[in-house]
C-alpha cells in the first residue's frame, strides 16, 4: 500500500513538473520574433491608432478619442510614426525620479536613445539627472508641472501654471525649451491642442501601452510588461512607459530584456524627433 502511494505521488509530481515546464515554455519564454509581412517601409499609414487594448474601470481616454484627435490634428498630434519603417520610439513619463538613473544606465549599455516627458516639479528635485539625460543624447519633452488632468483647466492655468512653468524649468536647467508635449493621462482638449500649436509644441500620445503604471504592483509585473510590448510592437510605434510616479524597477528590468528581442525582430530604436522628423530642441 505504501509503495502504491509512493508511485501515485511520483506520478503527480511528474505531472506538475511537466505542466510547469509547459507553462514556462509557452507562457514565460517569448517566442522568437518572426518577420512580419508589411507594406514597403515608405508607404504612408492610412490611420493612427492605439494597438494595446482599452483597460476598463481606470478612467482611461477611449481609444476612439485618441484616433479622432490624431485624425483632426494630423501633423500636430501623433500616436505613431507616419510610415512603416522598422523603428520604435521608447518614451518615459512622470520623471525624473530615483529610478531614472538606473534606466539611463540600461539605455547606455544597449546604446539606445529614448524620449522622456518630464514634470517640472520633479525636474527641480533631480536637476543632475536632467542634465545627464540631455548630455547622453536623449530627447526631453514637457509633461506638465505636477500631472493634473489638463483637459478641464482654463487657458491661463493650463499655460501659466502647467506647461509654461515647466518650459521655464527646462530653460533654466538646459538653456532651451522643448517642442514636444505629452498630456498626463493622455487627456487634452481640442482647444488646448490648438493653443500648443500656436506656441510651437506638438502633442505626442502613444500607440503601445504596456500598462507598466498598473503592472508595477503585480507579481511577475516585469514579465507582463515585456510580453505586452513584444506582442504589440509594430513599425514606427510610440511606446508609453514610465520612469517616475512610483517604483519603476519592473519597467527598467522589462526594458533591459526587451531591447535585444526587438532588435532581433529587426527594429531600430529612435527618439520621437527621429521618428517624426520634427525639429530637435536647440538652445535659444
Amino acid at each position: 500500500m505504501e509503495r502504491r502511494h509512493v508511485w501515485i505521488a511520483a506520478v503527480v509530481l511528474l505531472a506538475v513538473l511537466l505542466l510547469g515546464m509547459g507553462w514556462y515554455r509557452y507562457g514565460w519564454v517569448p517566442a522568437p520574433p518572426a518577420p512580419a509581412e508589411l507594406p514597403p517601409a515608405a508607404t504612408p499609414k492610412t490611420r493612427q491608432y492605439v494597438r494595446t487594448p482599452f483597460l476598463p474601470h481606470w478612467d482611461q481616454v477611449p481609444l476612439a478619442e485618441f484616433e479622432r484627435q490624431a485624425r483632426r490634428f494630423a501633423g500636430q498630434l501623433w500616436l505613431e510614426g507616419p510610415t512603416h519603417r522598422p523603428l520604435i520610439a521608447l518614451t518615459f513619463d512622470d520623471g525624473p525620479s530615483w529610478n531614472t538613473d538606473k534606466l539611463l544606465d540600461v539605455l547606455a549599455r544597449h546604446r539606445v536613445k529614448a524620449t522622456f516627458f518630464w514634470l517640472g516639479r520633479e525636474m527641480e528635485r533631480y536637476p543632475d539627472t536632467v542634465r545627464r539625460a540631455h548630455r547622453e543624447g536623449h530627447l526631453l519633452g514637457n509633461h506638465s508641472w505636477d500631472h493634473p488632468d489638463l483637459s478641464g483647466l482654463d487657458a491661463a492655468t493650463f499655460w501659466d501654471e502647467q506647461i509654461g512653468a515647466t518650459q521655464a524649468v527646462f530653460q533654466r536647467l538646459l538653456g532651451y525649451t522643448p517642442h514636444l508635449m505629452r498630456p498626463p493621462y493622455g487627456r487634452i482638449a481640442d482647444a488646448q491642442v490648438q493653443h500648443l500649436q500656436q506656441r510651437g509644441l506638438k502633442v505626442i500620445q502613444w500607440s503601445v501601452d504596456p500598462q507598466d503604471w498598473n503592472r508595477a504592483r503585480m507579481a511577475f509585473g516585469s514579465h507582463l510588461i515585456e510580453r505586452t510590448l513584444q506582442e504589440h510592437a509594430h513599425p514606427e510605434a510610440i511606446v508609453l512607459l514610465h520612469d517616475g510616479g512610483g517604483p519603476r524597477h519592473k519597467t527598467v528590468a522589462a526594458v533591459d530584456r526587451t531591447i535585444g528581442w526587438l532588435r532581433a525582430a529587426g527594429y531600430r530604436f529612435v527618439t520621437v524627433d527621429e521618428l517624426l522628423g520634427t525639429a530637435p530642441s536647440t538652445p535659444r
